[in-house]
């Protein structure tokens, strides 16, 4: 079964100017390690469990699955990952409702500390990618796959909700099959967007098409960038929103945690 988003992934074209970025903005950052196939990353792990990762290349890899996202559609947050608690099921889940699915294939990284983590994981392929997850089970223990430092000063405490951009309603309707969930319609006019919102373990989803053209979501879908649009997070701290060019590309927001009430 699926549990909630576990990563989101923003690549970078250096990878050593967003980790700057991201500690700017005051992040915890810290240091992932290489992966065997020409990528390496850092990471943000948050109290929710979830946790960004920044990626970037530390060679020419071509046969990487993000590789043209960076240098066809520049990067930033191109995909996202939702953790599973029997990954073989929720694989089969994902090929019943039409979604190109690679086969299941282990990945791995070698920690600054010499610490190898191991993970098996698909690759959401064709249209579907960055509008389908892409899954992970850990073959290592999950902790150690994680960050280990959670805290930040700007208070963040985990991801709130991602925002797809999409052409067409059918994609909420299979991540709902699939997530076992019942979404619900949302109207965003500040973006000129209507879809479906869906609730998956502490985390939402919003599935968005332009209502109009001219609008946000319109041009981001005219420009072929990639289908995340837009992430807000959790914090303990002031609601802020950012601008594309303080992050690096990403439209993000922090939003104060509703159970915290207002600050002081």
């Amino acid at each position: 079964m699926i549990t909630g988003i576990d990563h989101l992934v923003i690549v970078a074209h250096s990878l050593e100017r967003a980790i700057e970025t991201y500690r700017r903005l005051g992040f915890t950052v810290m240091e992932g390690g290489l992966h065997p196939y020409g990528s390496y990353n850092a990471l943000i792990g948050f109290a929710d469990g979830s946790y960004i990762e920044l990626l970037g290349f530390y060679e020419e890899a071509p046969a990487h699955p993000w590789w043209d996202l960076l240098h066809e559609r520049g990067g930033g947050l191109i995909d996202f990952c939702m953790a599973t608690d029997d990954i073989h099921a929720d694989r089969q889940t994902l090929l019943g409702a039409g979604v190109s699915s690679s086969d299941l294939y282990e990945g791995g990284r070698d920690r600054p500390d010499g610490y190898v983590v191991k993970w098996i994981n698909n690759k959401v392929e064709g249209e579907f990618q960055g509008r389908i997850p892409f899954i992970i089970e850990d073959v290592t223990p999950r902790q150690e796959r994680l960050p280990a430092e959670r805290e930040h000063a700007n208070g963040v405490t985990g991801i709130d909700c991602l925002i797809l951009a999409v052409d067409d309603p059918r994609y909420a309707a299979i991540m709902a099959d699939v997530a076992g969930v019942t979404g619900r319609p949302i109207h965003r006019g500040e973006l000129g967007a209507s879809g479906m919102r869906l609730e998956i373990g502490g985390h939402t989803l919003e599935y968005l098409l332009p209502d109009k053209e001219g609008g946000p979501l319109s041009e981001h879908l005219a420009r072929n960038a990639s289908v995340p649009f837009a992430v807000s997070f959790k914090t303990t701290g002031a609601a802020k929103t950012f601008a594309p060019v303080e992050t690096g590309g990403l439209r993000m927001s922090f939003e104060r945690d509703s159970q915290l009430g207002s600050p002081k």
